[in-house]
């Protein structure tokens, strides 16, 4: 059983990025507010908590659309599948022009851009220097038709110089959920 004191650690330590967590943060309840939000109902490792930071700093960049905070946490042979077009995508500028090519193809579809993204029941594993994240990535979007998709995802990541970069990831295409 995890200690009250270590709870709060692991709540606070998981959801912040670079403020304070919000009530809902540390809830079960996404909040609306911010760009990328945790929905964790399971306590996770003690080690593991630095691994979804780094993964919730990952998906606020994504959906920021900030790509040069994205860039520090790739490595430089990052590699991804994407089911789209069934191909391996190899290097970090290769990702990224990929990442920017499918956030522009999802808004034209769509017609709206993404609201806010939330990492869903994340599980995590760190052994050494490579850690694996898997979770369910909820993407919501407003506009006259506002709904909610996700994509099961696996991310790897290993660290370099004391940095955890993400070395591959993975997930299923969109699908609407609600």
């Amino acid at each position: 059983m995890i200690r009250p004191l270590q709870k709060l650690f692991l709540s606070l330590s998981i959801v912040t990025v670079a403020g304070p967590a919000t009530a809902s943060e540390i809830t079960n309840e996404p909040t609306r507010t911010s760009a990328c939000a945790i929905s964790c109902s399971q306590p996770m490792e003690n080690n593991c908590e630095t691994i979804i930071a780094v993964l919730k700093v990952i998906t606020k960049a994504v959906a920021e659309k900030d790509f040069v905070e994205l860039a520090k946490h790739l490595d430089e042979n990052c590699t991804t599948y994407d089911v789209g077009t069934k191909k391996t995508v190899v290097g970090r500028e290769n990702i990224i022009t990929s990442v920017k090519a499918k956030i522009a193809a999802e808004e034209k579809r769509l017609k709206v851009p993404a609201i806010s993204f939330t990492i869903d029941q994340p599980f995590a594993k760190i052994n050494g220097d490579k850690a694996v994240v898997s979770f369910i990535l909820k993407k919501e979007v407003g506009g006259t038709n506002p709904a909610i998709f996700e994509s099961h995802v696996t991310d790897v990541f290993v660290k370099r110089d004391g940095d955890w970069k993400k070395l591959h990831f993975c997930g299923d295409d969109w699908k609407r959920v609600k």
